[in-house]
C-alpha cells in the first residue's frame, strides 16, 4: 500500500470527516471507498462502451422491450427455490 498527500478544500474535508464519523469508519477508509467506486464506475462504463460500440441504440431498446414483453405473471420464487435453481 502506498501513501500520498492530496489537497482538498477545507469545507470538503470537514464534510467528508463528518461523514466518516457518521458511518463509524476512518477518513482513510472513506476516501479508499470513494476512489474504488470511481475507478469501478469508469471501468464499467468503458466495458459497456466497448460492448455497445457501433450498435444502434434504438434497436437495442426495441430488443429489450421485446424481451420484457415475454415475461409471464406468476408467483415469486421462494429463497429455497432460488438456491435450488442455482445449484
Amino acid at each position: 500500500m502506498s501513501a500520498m498527500s492530496i489537497r482538498i478544500p477545507e469545507e470538503l474535508k470537514d464534510k467528508a470527516m463528518q461523514l466518516a464519523r457518521k458511518n463509524n469508519i476512518s477518513f482513510n477508509s472513506l476516501v479508499n471507498h470513494w476512489l474504488r467506486a470511481a475507478v469501478m464506475q469508469d471501468e464499467t462504463l468503458e466495458w459497456m462502451r466497448s460492448r455497445l460500440n457501433g450498435k444502434d441504440p434504438e434497436a437495442l431498446i426495441a430488443q429489450f422491450g421485446k424481451f420484457l414483453e415475454q415475461t409471464q405473471p406468476g408467483e415469486e420464487p421462494s429463497p429455497e427455490e432460488i438456491k435450488k435453481a442455482m445449484r
